[in-house]
């Protein structure tokens, strides 16, 4: 470490997704960690308010107000807080966030033409304004396509629909109750919601260099990734100079954006891969998940990063090894239900939670209706393979209500980084 933080104070804020493993992590360093999380509304529930409760290594408290004249850094991990974020900077704090670059992710639309403007290479999008016009789309088309939506993630996540030409099923014939569905779950915004549509890229692999980015500038050494979506996640870590020029090309392109917001943050411009041609999908303008459950464990020196990094000065991560994974766990009875997970606590350094809880020293996950990902198991080292099998052994250690994991996703994983390689893109 670059100084000594145990005479520091460090407050995290997001709405439960990092801020529970994040503190844990930084309390090894800090004095004093304290955490918050939305959870006011008419009816607040305990599912919001008991998020990071239980902790001896930090505190959860009820607001930043009531503890922010305490704090000597403040950490946003995630999206949603661009105001609140200028708001303690214009009063002199250090302040580690994305700040109001957040609307790149946020806004989809608006932020693939800002993208086009820069000439960073997309794949075929459009904007679809209203559920009747999606109808409409869906009664014409057989080809795959991607729906999504901008700011409510809550409301859908993406999905794609498809035809079957050879059989004359338009993807309305497949995909009317899918969008029936979202009609009545959306209600009145069904009307204008604009929907943004995406033509399928076949053929072609997801790729990112996972990083950070202070004022627009990248470290010279980051972590290479891939993942088999929502199941695992794969990296490699190489320095800067080595990446594929096609990626590199577009974190250049961003570069004097990410200056302009002040931006200070992790990021990864998801992007498609296939051969020489390198397509930007989601820039994800936060910790993404993953690999942020990763980088948290994987990351030796996170408060160098977030210190100075937050006052505009870069510093390179320093990695506990050159290849890491990340698999993830999920449960369906927690989307609406308290889960206890049990766990030997000799894994405890390798799993990163979300949305938890200590009652009785034991982890509960607090239900929040945000999908059924609970967990993720790390590991780090020096070849995948080793990295494989120790998250496939703690796997079948974990228990608790439809606890599953993905190790089936690894035969997966292994065959992308082969395909990789006859591009030229080494992990």
């Amino acid at each position: 470490m670059l100084q000594d933080y145990s005479t520091k104070s460090v407050h995290i804020q997001d709405q439960g997704l990092f801020m529970t493993e994040l503190a844990r992590v930084l309390s090894r360093y800090f004095g004093k960690v304290t955490v918050s999380s939305p959870w006011i509304s008419s009816f607040p529930g305990s599912e919001q308010t008991e998020i990071g409760d239980g902790f001896k290594e930090f505190e959860r408290v009820d607001n930043i107000e009531d503890i922010k004249d305490d704090v000597d850094l403040f950490v946003f991990p995630d999206i949603y807080y661009g105001s609140v974020q200028l708001d303690l900077i214009s009063q002199g704090k250090r302040v580690w966030g994305s700040r109001a670059a957040d609307e790149l992710e946020i806004y989809r639309d608006e932020s693939k033409e800002y993208c086009d403007s820069l000439g960073i290479p997309q794949g075929d999008w459009d904007v679809v304004d209203g559920i009747e016009a999606l109808y409409k789309l869906a009664s014409k088309t057989y080809e795959k396509l991607w729906i999504k939506i901008n700011k409510t993630r809550k409301d859908m996540e993406s999905f794609s629909i498809e035809g079957m030409k050879e059989e004359g099923l338009t993807a309305l014939d497949l995909y009317e109750n899918r969008l029936d569905d979202l009609k009545a779950r959306l209600g009145p915004k069904a009307k204008i919601t604009k929907f943004i549509v995406e033509k399928d890229l076949p053929g072609t692999l997801d790729l990112a260099i996972d990083t950070h980015s202070v004022n627009g500038q990248y470290p010279t050494i980051a972590a290479l990734g891939t993942e088999e979506k929502g199941e695992c996640y794969v990296c490699s870590i190489k320095p800067w100079n080595e990446m594929p020029k096609g990626l590199v090309s577009i974190y250049d392109k961003l570069s004097e954006t990410l200056r302009e917001y002040g931006y200070a943050n992790f990021l990864s411009l998801e992007s498609r891969v296939k051969g020489q041609s390198i397509l930007l999908g989601d820039p994800c303008k936060r910790m993404g998940s993953p690999p942020a459950e990763l980088e948290m464990k994987m990351i030796k020196n996170l408060p160098d990063i977030f210190w100075y990094g937050a006052e505009g000065t870069l510093i390179d991560p320093v990695y506990a090894g050159k290849y890491g994974v990340q698999l993830n766990v999920h449960s369906d009875w927690a989307n609406e239900h308290p889960l206890i997970i049990a766990y030997p606590e000799k894994v405890r350094d390798n799993l990163a939670f979300r949305y938890d809880s200590l009652f009785d020293g034991r982890t509960w996950i607090m239900p929040q209706g945000a999908g059924p990902r609970v967990a993720a198991i790390t590991s780090f080292g020096d070849s995948i393979d080793g990295c494989m099998d120790e998250c496939s052994e703690i796997s079948k250690q974990l228990k608790g209500i439809q606890i599953e994991s993905f190790t089936r996703a690894f035969p997966i994983i292994k065959d992308k980084i082969k395909q990789f390689g006859e591009w030229d893109i080494k992990f």
